[in-house]
């Protein structure tokens, strides 16, 4: 059960963070710095709901590790393995710039504000999965590598969500092609980012060969693969084909947009879900 418990934790924290990290950095990459109320709220919202995803799931993490139920757990063992293992750490870390997100959030309107404490909650994840276990000159680099990782896919989930909102509201479509349009620029440094990155983290975890056995841990690392190039081939689709589409006034064009824009989103949570797992896994 706490397996479980620990999968869907994970999940759920990684989602919330990637949004309270990817929201305010796309917002600025688009050149907008002050966040209205609403989107102040809500930056709130998810940091408090990824402070309680991670609490949780530090729960789960102690309990796999003491071989117990959350039910059993006690105070005196989780505060020893909390302090014998880096995930003490990332929780002091992570909850301190969560609850500094929430207050400056509601108090301070900028996104050059927001984003940094949302990308320091975020880069925590770098000291949880396989890159956390690394050591010496390698493992700092892994570490490196997942962060801009991180940050490169939060950027893309957040742009994502913004696109997915302004495809529902039925607004202007003219200013709806001219921000997607200006996204396109750095939409490709995300992709050669992600691209870079992945390379780089899947030869430190697996080595000079760049092979490992089949395991449950390679399938799914395939299938996020398969779930990424389909997002690459989404992505080019809209802002060949479709945004054209929309700037020309094609018919049904916002509606095959918006369907798009889900379900390349679908994609990059269907990714979050295989990482969720597949960081619990031994590679070979």
């Amino acid at each position: 059960m706490a397996d479980g418990i620990l999968i869907a934790s994970r999940l759920a924290a990684f989602v919330l963070l990637l949004l309270a990290a990817g929201l305010p950095i796309y917002q600025l990459t688009d050149g907008r710095r002050i966040a209205s109320k609403q989107q102040r709220w809500l930056m709130a919202m998810l940091a408090l709901g990824a402070f309680a995803a991670s609490c949780l799931w530090a729960l789960a993490s102690v309990a796999v590790m003491a071989a117990t139920s959350l039910t059993d757990l006690d105070a005196a063992t989780v505060t020893a393995v909390l302090g014998a293992t880096p995930l003490g750490d990332v929780m002091i870390i992570r909850s301190a710039a969560l609850a500094a997100l929430v207050l400056l959030a509601l108090a301070v309107p900028r996104h050059a504000v927001l984003a940094p404490l949302g990308a320091l909650a975020l880069a925590t994840c770098a000291w949880t999965g396989h890159a956390g276990a690394g050591e010496g000159t390698l493992g700092a680099l892994h570490q490196v590598s997942d962060v801009i990782h991180l940050l490169a896919a939060a950027t893309w989930v957040g742009a994502l969500a913004c696109f997915v909102r302004d495809g529902a509201s039925r607004g202007n479509d003219a200013e709806w092609v001219t921000v997607l349009s200006r996204f396109a620029r750095t939409g490709t440094l995300i992709v050669v980012l992600l691209a870079v990155t992945g390379i780089a983290n899947g030869y430190l975890i697996t080595g000079p060969s760049g092979l490992v056995p089949a395991s449950t841990w390679s399938l799914l690392i395939a299938a996020k693969v398969l779930l990424f190039i389909a997002m690459l081939g989404l992505a080019a689709h809209n802002r060949w084909h479709l945004v054209p589409a929309l700037d020309t006034g094609q018919p049904g064009a916002r509606t095959r947009l918006s369907r798009s824009l889900v379900v390349e989103t679908a994609c990059a949570l269907g990714i979050v879900a295989l990482v969720a797992i597949a960081g619990m896994l031994n590679p070979s």
